[in-house]
Protein backbone atom coordinates (compact mmCIF):
# COMPACT_ATOMS: atom_id res chain seq x y z
CA UNK A 1 0.00 0.00 0.00
CA UNK A 2 1.44 3.51 -1.29
CA UNK A 3 1.54 6.27 1.61
CA UNK A 4 0.17 9.94 0.70
CA UNK A 5 4.03 10.70 0.76
CA UNK A 6 7.55 9.46 1.48
CA UNK A 7 9.26 9.54 5.07
CA UNK A 8 12.57 9.34 5.96
CA UNK A 9 13.12 6.08 7.87
CA UNK A 10 15.26 8.29 10.61
CA UNK A 11 11.30 10.07 11.08
CA UNK A 12 9.50 6.38 11.46
CA UNK A 13 12.53 5.72 13.99
CA UNK A 14 11.83 8.28 16.23
CA UNK A 15 8.19 8.16 15.97
CA UNK A 16 8.47 4.19 17.09
CA UNK A 17 11.58 4.87 19.34
CA UNK A 18 13.36 2.13 17.51
CA UNK A 19 17.31 2.22 16.47
CA UNK A 20 18.05 2.92 12.86
CA UNK A 21 20.38 0.11 10.80
CA UNK A 22 21.64 1.29 7.93
CA UNK A 23 20.90 4.33 5.86
CA UNK A 24 19.08 6.93 8.17
CA UNK A 25 17.86 9.10 4.77
CA UNK A 26 16.30 6.15 3.06
CA UNK A 27 12.96 6.95 1.76
CA UNK A 28 9.54 5.21 2.76
CA UNK A 29 7.27 4.82 0.49
CA UNK A 30 4.80 2.32 1.59
CA UNK A 31 3.77 -1.02 3.42
CA UNK A 32 3.53 -4.26 2.43
CA UNK A 33 3.91 -7.90 3.82
CA UNK A 34 7.45 -9.44 4.09
CA UNK A 35 7.21 -11.71 1.39
CA UNK A 36 6.32 -9.33 -1.26
CA UNK A 37 7.40 -6.14 0.06
CA UNK A 38 9.43 -4.25 -2.32
CA UNK A 39 11.92 -1.17 -2.63
CA UNK A 40 10.52 1.53 -0.54
CA UNK A 41 8.39 -0.62 1.21
CA UNK A 42 8.21 -1.13 5.42
CA UNK A 43 7.49 -4.35 6.67
CA UNK A 44 7.85 -6.16 9.99
CA UNK A 45 8.99 -9.42 11.36
CA UNK A 46 8.88 -11.52 14.85
CA UNK A 47 7.90 -14.86 14.09
CA UNK A 48 11.04 -16.87 13.80
CA UNK A 49 9.57 -19.61 12.03
CA UNK A 50 9.22 -17.36 9.26
CA UNK A 51 13.45 -16.33 9.43
CA UNK A 52 13.99 -17.59 5.55
CA UNK A 53 11.38 -15.27 4.46
CA UNK A 54 13.41 -12.39 6.65
CA UNK A 55 16.67 -13.03 4.67
CA UNK A 56 15.36 -13.18 0.96
CA UNK A 57 12.78 -10.32 1.43
CA UNK A 58 13.28 -7.49 -1.13
CA UNK A 59 11.78 -5.11 1.65
CA UNK A 60 13.30 -1.58 1.93
CA UNK A 61 13.34 -1.99 5.13
CA UNK A 62 12.35 -4.24 8.38
CA UNK A 63 10.99 -3.50 11.68
CA UNK A 64 12.37 -6.46 13.91
CA UNK A 65 14.23 -7.08 17.07
CA UNK A 66 17.97 -7.05 17.95
CA UNK A 67 18.29 -10.98 17.96
CA UNK A 68 16.97 -11.12 14.00
CA UNK A 69 18.90 -7.57 12.72
CA UNK A 70 21.91 -9.77 11.32
CA UNK A 71 19.60 -12.05 9.25
CA UNK A 72 18.31 -9.14 7.05
CA UNK A 73 20.67 -7.38 4.72
CA UNK A 74 18.87 -4.37 3.84
CA UNK A 75 17.98 -1.00 5.98
CA UNK A 76 16.14 -1.80 9.28
CA UNK A 77 14.98 -0.38 12.98
CA UNK A 78 15.76 -2.13 15.89
CA UNK A 79 12.65 -1.88 18.55
CA UNK A 80 11.90 -4.02 21.36
CA UNK A 81 8.22 -5.09 19.82
CA UNK A 82 7.75 -5.04 16.81
CA UNK A 83 3.98 -5.62 15.98
CA UNK A 84 3.37 -2.27 18.11
CA UNK A 85 5.74 -0.60 16.25
CA UNK A 86 4.30 -1.80 13.40
CA UNK A 87 0.61 -0.76 14.28
CA UNK A 88 2.73 2.76 15.32
CA UNK A 89 3.92 2.64 11.58
CA UNK A 90 0.71 2.30 10.01
CA UNK A 91 -1.18 4.64 12.10
CA UNK A 92 1.83 7.03 11.00
CA UNK A 93 1.97 6.63 7.53
CA UNK A 94 -2.09 6.01 6.55
CA UNK A 95 -3.53 8.07 9.49
CA UNK A 96 -7.16 8.08 9.92
CA UNK A 97 -8.98 11.41 7.83
CA UNK A 98 -10.30 14.06 10.01
CA UNK A 99 -14.35 13.80 9.33
CA UNK A 100 -15.44 17.58 8.06
CA UNK A 101 -18.13 18.69 10.63
CA UNK A 102 -21.31 19.17 9.05
CA UNK A 103 -24.83 18.01 9.80
CA UNK A 104 -26.61 16.02 6.67
CA UNK A 105 -30.24 18.13 5.89
CA UNK A 106 -31.84 14.64 5.94
CA UNK A 107 -30.53 13.69 9.49
CA UNK A 108 -33.72 14.13 12.62
CA UNK A 109 -32.18 15.23 15.52
CA UNK A 110 -35.30 15.97 18.15
CA UNK A 111 -35.99 18.44 20.74
CA UNK A 112 -33.18 19.10 23.76
CA UNK A 113 -30.13 17.64 22.24
CA UNK A 114 -26.39 18.65 22.72
CA UNK A 115 -24.68 18.40 19.46
CA UNK A 116 -21.12 19.92 19.62
CA UNK A 117 -20.61 22.13 16.71
CA UNK A 118 -17.42 19.94 15.24
CA UNK A 119 -20.07 17.32 14.98
CA UNK A 120 -20.29 15.20 11.47
CA UNK A 121 -23.75 13.09 11.02
CA UNK A 122 -24.41 11.94 7.58
CA UNK A 123 -27.62 11.00 5.80
CA UNK A 124 -30.44 9.74 7.68
CA UNK A 125 -29.07 9.62 11.43
CA UNK A 126 -31.65 9.77 13.88
CA UNK A 127 -31.23 11.24 17.47
CA UNK A 128 -33.46 11.50 20.20
CA UNK A 129 -34.31 14.00 22.77
CA UNK A 130 -32.13 14.69 25.66
CA UNK A 131 -29.23 13.09 23.53
CA UNK A 132 -25.21 14.56 24.32
CA UNK A 133 -23.14 14.43 21.50
CA UNK A 134 -19.48 15.62 22.20
CA UNK A 135 -16.83 17.06 20.05
CA UNK A 136 -15.37 15.16 16.71
CA UNK A 137 -18.08 12.55 16.78
CA UNK A 138 -19.08 11.05 13.37
CA UNK A 139 -21.62 9.44 12.94
CA UNK A 140 -22.33 7.29 9.97
CA UNK A 141 -25.52 6.97 7.58
CA UNK A 142 -28.33 5.51 9.42
CA UNK A 143 -26.88 5.56 12.61
CA UNK A 144 -29.49 5.71 15.83
CA UNK A 145 -29.05 7.31 18.58
CA UNK A 146 -31.69 7.23 21.63
CA UNK A 147 -32.90 9.15 24.10
CA UNK A 148 -30.46 10.49 26.83
CA UNK A 149 -27.72 8.57 25.16
CA UNK A 150 -24.11 10.16 25.66
CA UNK A 151 -21.20 9.99 23.05
CA UNK A 152 -17.78 10.91 24.15
CA UNK A 153 -15.37 13.22 21.78
CA UNK A 154 -13.68 11.87 18.57
CA UNK A 155 -15.93 8.37 18.73
CA UNK A 156 -17.13 7.20 15.12
CA UNK A 157 -19.97 5.34 14.52
CA UNK A 158 -19.89 3.66 11.29
CA UNK A 159 -23.14 2.88 9.18
CA UNK A 160 -26.48 1.52 10.84
CA UNK A 161 -25.15 0.89 14.37
CA UNK A 162 -27.85 1.35 16.91
CA UNK A 163 -27.54 2.80 20.46
CA UNK A 164 -30.39 2.85 22.56
CA UNK A 165 -31.46 5.37 24.97
CA UNK A 166 -29.69 5.98 28.08
CA UNK A 167 -26.20 4.27 26.78
CA UNK A 168 -22.81 6.27 27.54
CA UNK A 169 -19.89 6.07 25.35
CA UNK A 170 -16.67 7.42 26.22
CA UNK A 171 -14.07 9.14 24.21
CA UNK A 172 -12.18 7.89 21.14
CA UNK A 173 -14.47 5.05 20.58
CA UNK A 174 -14.99 3.47 17.66
CA UNK A 175 -18.11 1.41 17.13
CA UNK A 176 -18.51 -0.77 13.72
CA UNK A 177 -21.30 -1.06 11.38
CA UNK A 178 -24.81 -2.76 12.56
CA UNK A 179 -23.52 -3.35 16.20
CA UNK A 180 -26.41 -2.84 18.54
CA UNK A 181 -25.67 -1.32 22.25
CA UNK A 182 -28.45 -1.44 24.90
CA UNK A 183 -30.72 -4.07 23.64
CA UNK A 184 -32.82 -5.59 26.02
CA UNK A 185 -31.34 -8.72 28.10
CA UNK A 186 -32.63 -11.80 27.84
CA UNK A 187 -34.36 -12.01 30.92
CA UNK A 188 -37.58 -14.06 31.69
CA UNK A 189 -39.34 -15.53 35.13
CA UNK A 190 -40.55 -18.80 34.17
CA UNK A 191 -44.62 -19.54 35.94
CA UNK A 192 -46.91 -22.05 35.14
CA UNK A 193 -45.02 -23.17 32.24
CA UNK A 194 -45.60 -19.09 30.22
CA UNK A 195 -42.79 -17.18 30.28
CA UNK A 196 -42.70 -13.55 31.62
CA UNK A 197 -40.59 -10.67 30.60
CA UNK A 198 -38.17 -8.96 33.20
CA UNK A 199 -38.08 -5.24 32.26
CA UNK A 200 -34.34 -4.31 31.51
CA UNK A 201 -34.20 -0.66 33.54
CA UNK A 202 -30.34 -0.58 33.19
CA UNK A 203 -27.83 1.00 30.71
CA UNK A 204 -24.60 0.20 29.29
CA UNK A 205 -21.67 1.95 30.04
CA UNK A 206 -18.41 1.85 28.07
CA UNK A 207 -15.34 3.31 28.35
CA UNK A 208 -12.75 5.31 26.65
CA UNK A 209 -10.61 4.39 23.67
CA UNK A 210 -12.92 0.89 23.09
CA UNK A 211 -13.28 -0.64 19.65
CA UNK A 212 -17.10 -2.55 19.26
CA UNK A 213 -16.95 -4.84 16.04
CA UNK A 214 -19.90 -4.95 13.09
CA UNK A 215 -23.18 -6.83 14.61
CA UNK A 216 -21.65 -6.98 17.96
CA UNK A 217 -24.68 -6.69 20.67
CA UNK A 218 -23.97 -5.16 23.81
CA UNK A 219 -27.36 -5.79 26.44
CA UNK A 220 -28.33 -3.16 28.66
CA UNK A 221 -28.65 -4.22 32.91
CA UNK A 222 -31.43 -5.27 34.22
CA UNK A 223 -31.16 -2.94 37.28
CA UNK A 224 -27.75 -1.63 36.55
CA UNK A 225 -25.32 -0.99 33.97
CA UNK A 226 -23.24 -3.39 31.30
CA UNK A 227 -19.93 -2.27 31.88
CA UNK A 228 -16.83 -2.13 29.29
CA UNK A 229 -13.85 -0.58 30.59
CA UNK A 230 -10.94 1.39 28.78
CA UNK A 231 -9.12 -0.02 25.96
CA UNK A 232 -11.62 -3.43 25.56
CA UNK A 233 -11.21 -4.44 21.94
CA UNK A 234 -14.47 -6.32 20.61
CA UNK A 235 -14.15 -8.54 17.59
CA UNK A 236 -17.45 -8.87 14.96
CA UNK A 237 -20.36 -11.16 15.68
CA UNK A 238 -19.88 -10.82 20.03
CA UNK A 239 -22.62 -11.78 22.04
CA UNK A 240 -22.47 -9.67 25.63
CA UNK A 241 -25.50 -10.30 28.31
CA UNK A 242 -27.31 -8.28 30.39
CA UNK A 243 -24.79 -6.91 33.65
CA UNK A 244 -21.06 -8.29 31.98
CA UNK A 245 -18.53 -6.91 33.52
CA UNK A 246 -15.38 -6.51 31.10
CA UNK A 247 -11.89 -5.11 32.70
CA UNK A 248 -9.70 -2.70 30.62
CA UNK A 249 -7.59 -3.93 28.25
CA UNK A 250 -9.37 -7.28 27.34
CA UNK A 251 -10.01 -8.47 24.04
CA UNK A 252 -12.42 -10.75 22.74
CA UNK A 253 -12.54 -12.86 19.15
CA UNK A 254 -15.18 -13.14 17.18
CA UNK A 255 -18.28 -15.44 18.01
CA UNK A 256 -18.04 -15.47 21.36
CA UNK A 257 -21.21 -15.35 23.24
CA UNK A 258 -20.96 -13.72 27.51
CA UNK A 259 -23.84 -14.77 29.53
CA UNK A 260 -25.29 -12.64 31.91
CA UNK A 261 -23.54 -11.06 34.99
CA UNK A 262 -20.56 -12.70 34.11
CA UNK A 263 -17.33 -10.66 35.57
CA UNK A 264 -13.69 -10.37 33.28
CA UNK A 265 -11.15 -9.31 34.17
CA UNK A 266 -8.02 -6.73 32.80
CA UNK A 267 -5.63 -7.70 30.23
CA UNK A 268 -7.65 -11.15 29.11
CA UNK A 269 -7.03 -12.60 25.89
CA UNK A 270 -10.76 -14.64 24.78
CA UNK A 271 -10.26 -16.31 21.52
CA UNK A 272 -13.22 -16.70 18.61
CA UNK A 273 -16.53 -19.05 19.75
CA UNK A 274 -15.56 -19.23 23.13
CA UNK A 275 -19.01 -20.00 25.15
CA UNK A 276 -19.08 -18.17 28.80
CA UNK A 277 -21.61 -19.03 31.21
CA UNK A 278 -23.26 -16.20 33.66
CA UNK A 279 -22.55 -15.16 36.98
CA UNK A 280 -19.25 -16.60 36.51
CA UNK A 281 -15.52 -14.44 37.47
CA UNK A 282 -12.33 -14.55 35.44
CA UNK A 283 -9.37 -13.26 37.02
CA UNK A 284 -7.25 -10.27 35.30
CA UNK A 285 -4.48 -11.97 32.59
CA UNK A 286 -6.58 -14.92 31.54
CA UNK A 287 -6.40 -16.16 27.93
CA UNK A 288 -9.03 -18.79 26.23
CA UNK A 289 -8.48 -20.61 23.84
CA UNK A 290 -10.64 -20.63 20.58
CA UNK A 291 -14.07 -22.93 21.20
CA UNK A 292 -13.17 -22.73 24.93
CA UNK A 293 -16.40 -23.45 27.11
CA UNK A 294 -15.96 -21.54 30.21
CA UNK A 295 -19.06 -23.00 32.83
CA UNK A 296 -16.63 -22.12 36.22
CA UNK A 297 -15.14 -19.09 37.46
CA UNK A 298 -11.50 -19.22 36.11
CA UNK A 299 -9.73 -17.54 39.84
CA UNK A 300 -6.11 -17.78 38.58
CA UNK A 301 -4.32 -16.16 36.05
CA UNK A 302 -3.15 -18.55 32.85
CA UNK A 303 -3.96 -20.22 30.05
CA UNK A 304 -7.17 -22.16 29.50
CA UNK A 305 -9.00 -24.72 27.20
CA UNK A 306 -11.57 -27.55 26.88
CA UNK A 307 -14.64 -28.45 25.43
CA UNK A 308 -16.96 -31.56 26.13
CA UNK A 309 -19.49 -32.26 23.69
CA UNK A 310 -22.87 -32.19 24.88
CA UNK A 311 -24.65 -35.47 26.64
CA UNK A 312 -27.30 -36.36 27.90
CA UNK A 313 -26.95 -34.07 31.18
CA UNK A 314 -26.22 -37.13 33.69
CA UNK A 315 -23.91 -38.28 31.95
CA UNK A 316 -22.46 -35.02 31.26
CA UNK A 317 -21.57 -34.43 34.36
CA UNK A 318 -20.49 -37.92 35.30
CA UNK A 319 -18.17 -37.25 32.51
CA UNK A 320 -16.64 -34.56 33.79
CA UNK A 321 -16.60 -35.56 37.17
CA UNK A 322 -14.15 -38.41 36.08
CA UNK A 323 -12.34 -35.94 33.79
CA UNK A 324 -11.00 -33.87 37.01
CA UNK A 325 -9.86 -37.35 38.47
CA UNK A 326 -7.83 -38.80 35.20
CA UNK A 327 -4.59 -37.21 36.79
CA UNK A 328 -4.71 -39.04 40.28
CA UNK A 329 -5.64 -42.30 38.16
CA UNK A 330 -2.68 -41.43 35.75
CA UNK A 331 -0.41 -41.04 39.15
CA UNK A 332 -1.98 -44.52 40.29
CA UNK A 333 -1.21 -46.55 37.68
CA UNK A 334 2.09 -45.12 37.64
CA UNK A 335 3.26 -46.19 40.68
CA UNK A 336 1.18 -49.28 40.34
CA UNK A 337 3.84 -49.74 37.09
CA UNK A 338 6.74 -48.85 38.92
CA UNK A 339 5.92 -51.43 42.06
CA UNK A 340 5.66 -53.93 39.47
CA UNK A 341 8.77 -53.64 37.61
CA UNK A 342 10.41 -53.49 41.45
CA UNK A 343 8.87 -56.48 42.44
CA UNK A 344 9.57 -58.21 39.26
CA UNK A 345 13.18 -57.26 39.46
CA UNK A 346 13.37 -58.68 43.07
CA UNK A 347 12.47 -62.03 42.03
CA UNK A 348 14.99 -62.88 39.50
CA UNK A 349 14.86 -63.39 36.13
CA UNK A 350 11.39 -63.40 34.16
CA UNK A 351 10.26 -67.08 33.34
CA UNK A 352 10.37 -67.42 29.42
CA UNK A 353 8.14 -70.07 28.01
CA UNK A 354 9.55 -72.20 25.60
Amino acid sequence: MRAASAHRLQDLAQHIAGEVRGDAEYLITGMAPLDTAEAGDITFFQASSLRSCLQSSQAGAVILSSEFADDFSGHCIVVKNPYAAFAKTMQYLFPVARSEPGIHHSAQLDRNVQIHPEVRMDAFVKVEAGAQIAARVWLEAGVFVGADVQIGAGTHVYPGAKIYSGCRIGERCVVHAGAVIGADGFGFAEENGKYLKIPQIGGVLIGNDVEIGANTCIDRGVLTDTILADGVKIDNLVQIGHNVQIGAHTVIAGQTGIAGSTRIGSHCRIGGQVGITGHVEIADNCVIAGQSAITHSLRSPGVYSGVVPAHEITRWRRIVARFDGLDTLFRRVKNLEKNSAHQASTDGEPFHGE
